[in-house]
């Protein structure tokens, strides 16, 4: 169901260790836990990663019209620690966009890898008011915006007891929480009809 694991902060290719699939190496990071994630996207591989899931699987509920999951990448075995979901569509400015929401645990680096951050974990860039909010499975989290490069939009909050974070090409496609976003978490129910599409651009951190 997946490919070689990459590194969940540069997408890079692993070594992983022998007897061990739950570390690898990057040449770059270091030790890190490998990120998995499929070119096949269907119904069941989403199952068999949220089913015994450890964080949630966000996905925007109901899902914009034209929008589709396009993509899914996950963090830790036997049970998932991170969680990634892709979904593109038409941004709502014109053109076409791209959204990633993660769900990770504390120290993942995840997140930090699809908004362009150094670390693990978003540091000091929660301080001050928030940006906006979402209602993620019927609980409030707010959002704090994240630096970023021009070519993306980056937010980050709290949900469930680990980091949410929502990534966005065009920076536009912030637009996206100009009215309150509801999340749905696939845990919780994997609806048959959920739209899939191809994989989009973004699907692997440091693309």
């Amino acid at each position: 169901m997946s490919v070689s694991p990459i590194c969940p902060r540069c997408g890079e290719r692993l070594v992983v260790r022998p007897g061990s699939t739950a570390q690898a190496w990057c040449h770059t990071h270091g030790a890190v836990t490998p990120l998995h994630y499929t070119t096949l996207l269907a119904h069941d591989a989403i199952a068999a990663v949220t089913t015994d899931a450890r964080v949630p699987a966000w996905v925007p509920d109901p899902m914009a019209a034209g929008w589709s999951v396009t993509g899914l990448a996950w963090g830790g075995e036997p049970s998932a620690r991170a969680i990634v979901v892709d979904c593109a569509g038409p941004a709502p400015l014109g053109g076409a966009a791209e959204l990633v929401l993660v769900a990770e645990e504390p120290g993942m680096g995840v997140g930090c890898g699809y908004a362009g951050l150094p670390g693990p974990d978003p540091g000091d860039v929660i301080s001050g008011p928030s940006f906006a909010d979402v209602k993620a499975a019927g609980q409030h989290a707010p959002l704090w915006a994240v630096p970023t490069d021009d070519g993306r939009a980056a937010f980050v909050g709290e949900a469930y007891g680990v980091w949410l974070w929502l990534v966005m090409w065009p920076a536009s496609a912030a637009w996206l929480l100009a009215e309150q976003l509801e999340l749905l978490d696939l845990r919780d129910r994997l609806y048959p009809d959920l739209p899939l599409g191809p994989p989009s651009e973004h699907l692997l951190p440091g693309r």
